[in-house]
């Protein structure tokens, strides 16, 4: 009983829209309905600047490790424990009840995450990650193979079923965010290369 009750208020420790918040504050905008409309670290720098930014990747990262050692202290020993209050607090950031459903990618809890629970395989995953970012420029679907590296890799290195869960649970939060909201750096990436095309066209007129 004492579990399932960290495990909600972790999901909405998780909730919690740092990056809304910041961004209404310091431009009196909402995040929400500008730009991708989520409410992520990426989308707060483009829509509230850097402050909003750097508040944001502050309170996304908190959302690991508030989680992450609570468990630890309060069921030490349970592996459990610490990975249930870890994806409840994912689950929070990807579909925070404060802003009905909407949420970020959760890409930063996430990897905050996997980086305490399990540095050796962050270390795989950013690897894994850059070199599919760089394929990604040939075909822009080839980022998703990341998803099939979460889960696979987590085992490979720890070789535990509990892991292995948490890697496919986020895995597939991950494919839900992917399918649901707007991908920041796509959508912004289109949005930069806008005026250069439009150069290149007034050029060739």
């Amino acid at each position: 009983m004492l579990v399932a009750l960290f495990a909600m208020l972790s999901y909405l420790y998780g909730s919690i829209p740092f990056g809304y918040i910041a961004t209404s504050i310091l431009t009196g905008e909402k995040l929400t309905q500008k730009g991708t409309g989520n409410v992520g670290v990426t989308n707060a720098f483009k829509v509230g600047g850097t402050a909003a930014g750097v508040i944001t990747i502050a309170g996304e990262i908190s959302k690991a490790v508030v989680p992450i050692y609570a468990a630890r202290l309060l069921f030490p020993g349970s592996l459990f424990d610490v990975l249930l209050l870890a994806f409840s607090a994912l689950l929070g950031t990807s579909c925070s009840i404060f802003l009905k459903g909407k949420g970020g990618k959760g890409s930063t809890a996430a990897l905050w995450s996997v980086l305490l629970l399990s540095p050796w395989s962050c270390l795989l995953l950013v690897v894994t990650a850059v070199i599919l970012s760089m394929l990604a420029r040939i075909t822009i679907q080839v980022k998703k193979l990341q998803l099939l590296f979460i889960p696979c890799i987590i085992h490979l290195v720890e070789r535990d079923v509990l892991f292995t869960c948490f890697g496919l649970l986020t895995s597939l939060l991950f494919a839900y965010n992917i399918y649901y909201r707007k991908d920041d750096f796509a959508y912004y990436n289109v949005f930069r290369q806008k005026p250069a095309l439009k150069d290149k066209r007034s050029i060739g007129q």
